[in-house]
């Protein structure tokens, strides 16, 4: 017996993960650290950066995803004391 196919205009939660990995490891800002799994449509973020616009930019990369219902992104930030606070 198949398993349920996702409707027109769904991904399997192993394409949407193939899809994230993909748009991660394509951002250059956004360091190996980032990990990601999907679960019924539910794309969560873990692991740790150094400053909150790499964890920013992780979330911005996986958000426009087709097939994602939602995004929980659980990455910390991990400052490395001395280092400079990103500016705007």
């Amino acid at each position: 017996m198949a398993g349920i196919r996702p409707s027109e205009g769904e991904r399997s939660d192993a394409a949407v993960f193939a899809a994230a990995r993909k748009h991660l490891d394509d951002c250059p800002t956004v360091p190996s650290t980032v990990r990601v799994h999907v679960e019924e449509g539910l794309v969560s973020l873990t692991g740790s950066v150094l400053r909150p616009s790499q964890r920013a930019e992780a979330e911005n990369a996986v958000r426009p995803l087709i097939g994602r219902r939602r995004l929980l992104n659980k990455i910390t930030v991990t400052q490395v004391p001395g280092d400079d606070v990103d500016t705007l």
